[in-house]
């Protein structure tokens, strides 16, 4: 899993390169603003906050449907959803107001929009792990289920992987979200594995939410994690049916965030098929 961590805080490696490369657009926008013009200080400030705004609008718009049913969620950024078109049109807007502000000033606008997207490419390009590893042959027992289930073994079906611990806010807040698209896409196999607990933690756990999982793994080492390098809970892992990792998402996630990954799944099949 692509992530860096730093100090208590851990991102995901595309996360943490948006970030690195927003952080150079905006500094190199405030040293031209002191010796160029101070509209380039604004501007860097406008195509940020554009762009951004632009980015999770477009990404609501495409799932309206959903967002419409829990409209607070569209303020839930930390779960991640962002359209790069939303995006790119929200500095584009930032752009044509500084054009029309001031026109001599606007050409300089290229050099803060260079420097963030080359130290974006950079930062990705070394955070870049390589080849993810593929699904462990370790076999794990199963919670209220007197048997044992290796993930490399599954019969050809994708699976979403869900590394879990019930001390750990995000997890819980996820976790009646992911129990119904689990009961919900049953073509998909969801293995709940939680991390480091005892069975007793656990199953107190379950009987204080009411949640009901029909496939949780005990990891009591945590190995999965050290397996896939997820260096913080709760970590999402979509694996495909050959048992190679599709994608991977560090944090609380969002019910669009899967149900794009589980429309990829089907798509994939449908070539297979074909």
């Amino acid at each position: 899993m692509n992530a860096i961590a730093i100090g208590p805080f851990a991102f995901s490696a595309d996360r943490f390169s948006v970030i690195v490369g927003l952080v150079v657009f905006m500094l190199i926008g405030s040293l031209l603003a002191a010796r160029v013009d101070n509209r380039l200080g604004n501007f860097t400030t406008a195509a940020t906050l554009l762009g951004v705004v632009g980015a999770r609008a477009g990404h609501v718009l495409a799932h309206a449907e959903s967002f419409l049913q829990e409209p607070l969620r569209v303020l839930a950024i930390w779960q991640g959803g962002f359209s790069p078109t939303g995006g790119l049109l929200g500095v584009l807007l930032a752009v044509v107001i500084l054009w029309r502000r001031a026109p001599k000033a606007a050409p300089w606008a290229i050099l803060p929009l260079a420097a963030g997207l080359f130290v974006w490419v950079v930062v990705t390009t070394l955070t870049d792990s390589g080849a993810a590893p593929r699904a462990p042959e370790t076999s794990y027992a199963v919670l209220a289920r007197d048997e044992t289930l290796a993930i490399a073994e599954r019969k050809g079906r994708p699976a979403v992987l869900n590394l879990w611990a019930s001390w750990c806010p995000p997890c819980r807040r996820e976790m009646p979200m992911m129990a119904g698209m689990a009961e919900g896409n049953p073509e998909v196999d969801f293995l709940f594995a939680n991390q480091g607990e005892s069975r007793a933690a656990i199953e107190s756990y379950l009987r204080q939410t009411g949640v009901d999982l029909e496939t949780i793994l005990l990891d009591p080492f945590s190995d999965l994690s050290r397996h896939y390098g997820a260096i913080g809970l709760p970590a999402t892992l979509f694996i495909n049916p050959d048992g190679t990792l599709a994608a991977t998402h560090l944090g609380e996630i969002s019910r669009e965030a899967i149900a794009e990954r589980l429309a990829a799944f089907s798509s994939e099949d449908r070539k297979q098929t074909e």
